[in-house]
């Protein structure tokens, strides 16, 4: 087995790799360091949770030139949520490296804001395709000393429409760059990108082009239409308690879902692509704290999820397509661990459709009965008490911290009261 040392990397990455305890290379970042250390382009075939971030912020790093203050790598994203993961993880992996600078700008953010931080000489850039279009446009991002691009996702940029965007920044580079493309999926849109803007890339595949992660059990129900939320509800009953993800097509369905499993006694939070940053960074920072395990969100969060231990992800809507499915399911089942994937259906098409999916990606889907009548009433009870006390246990948090806050407010108050009070001895006493 191979250790990071038998991969040529620098002492001051090893040293943090070693900090951090990360002393074995995934498959994916084992077959491509080597590669992008040698400058070539390169197409990685890979599913959610194999480490490719990795793959690609390494050899990166190290390729920075210290003495050169210009803008030289630019990594392109699908979302704010992943932007701002990868931007933390450059940031870990540099830690050892003074002279780098990485900036993260995304749509939805404060523009001006970024503006200052990039006018501070950032020399690697990460960044959704609309906003780094924005910033170039006004000429706050410059593109001539580009030695590196990183299109991360490049499926799920063209499934929601950034193609034109992508080329755009691409036309705007020099020729000699070194392009990676990582993708769960491959298809003919991405090999038109690659034919056009790749130098005979290598290509590497971890595991089977577009299939599913192969821990993950998928199971599917088909329930009439207006029984939906009831066998959701019915769902949430039969599976053990674990962190779950919801998944609504759209924002007025995962208000839906939101309304009804409130009244079922749920603690739930919802997440979608119209809220404000800080907004999201809140309910993503209570997600994570376990202050609520159910999150209802659209396809918005699919990609980027920082979150460990997913044990559920439902499928409330059948997914648009297939590379939908497999980075919504993608969410559970990582990094070795078992996972759960549930789809809900409301008819014998929708069924065939699924199946067609898992037929592509050679995974077995296993057809499940739920209880619609009769549902256990005593659970809404459980869950009450539960939202009750994630609630206590969310204000005893926040009733910490004004405490912690009065009481420096004391100690200072206190400190001053104390010298007054000395002072007005020593004038009593003369």
């Amino acid at each position: 087995m191979k250790t990071f040392n038998d991969l040529s990397l620098s002492a001051k990455m090893l040293d943090t790799l070693a900090e951090r305890n990360f002393n074995t290379p995934t498959e994916i970042q084992v077959q491509a360091i080597p590669l992008l250390k040698q400058n070539k382009d390169l197409i990685g075939l890979s599913q959610t949770g194999t480490g490719k971030t990795f793959a690609f912020l390494i050899p990166l790093i190290e390729k920075i030139e210290p003495d050169n203050n210009n803008l030289q790598a630019l990594i392109l994203c699908p979302t704010r949520e992943l932007c701002l993961q990868i931007t933390k993880e450059a940031k870990m992996l540099a830690q050892n490296f003074k002279h780098i600078r990485v900036v993260a700008v995304y749509g939805g953010a404060d523009i001006n804001g970024q503006i200052f931080a990039l006018k501070r000489k950032a020399n690697i850039i990460v960044g959704t395709p609309g906003r780094v279009l924005d910033h170039i446009r006004r000429h706050t991002i410059k593109l001539l000393n580009i030695n590196t691009v990183v299109l991360d996702e490049a499926d799920e940029m063209l499934n929601m429409g950034f193609r034109k965007d992508i080329e755009t920044i691409l036309a705007k580079t020099p020729e000699s760059r070194q392009t990676v493309c990582f993708s769960a999926t491959m298809n003919d849109e991405i090999m038109g990108l690659i034919k056009t803007h790749m130098k005979e890339p290598e290509q590497i595949k971890i595991g089977k082009t577009n299939t599913a992660l192969s821990n993950i059990e998928q199971t599917y129900f088909v329930v009439p239409k207006d029984k939906k939320k009831k066998a959701l509800h019915s769902l949430l009953c039969e599976i053990p308690e674990g962190k779950t993800l919801i998944f609504c097509n759209t924002k007025k369905m995962v208000g839906g879902v939101q309304s009804y499993l409130e009244k079922m006694g749920y603690q739930v939070s919802v997440l979608h692509g119209d809220m404000p940053q800080s907004l999201r960074t809140k309910i993503m920072r209570e997600y994570k704290d376990n202050i609520s395990n159910l999150l209802i969100t659209t396809d918005v969060s699919a990609r980027g999820i920082d979150v460990n231990n997913i044990a559920y992800v439902i499928n409330y809507d059948l997914p648009a397509n297939l590379e939908y499915y497999i980075h919504r399911i993608g969410r559970t089942g990582r990094a070795g661990k078992k996972g759960c994937a549930y789809t809900i259906l409301n008819s014998e098409e929708q069924a065939e459709k699924l199946k067609e999916i898992c037929k592509k990606t050679q995974s077995t889907i296993t057809l499940k009965r739920l209880q619609l009548n009769n549902i256990d009433e005593l659970k809404v009870a459980k869950n009450l008490q539960k939202t009750s006390k994630n609630k206590t246990q969310l204000q005893k948090s926040r009733f910490n911290n004004k405490t912690k806050s009065f009481k420096n407010k004391n100690v200072k108050y206190n400190r001053s009261t104390k010298v007054s009070n000395q002072n007005k001895k020593m004038k009593y006493k003369k």
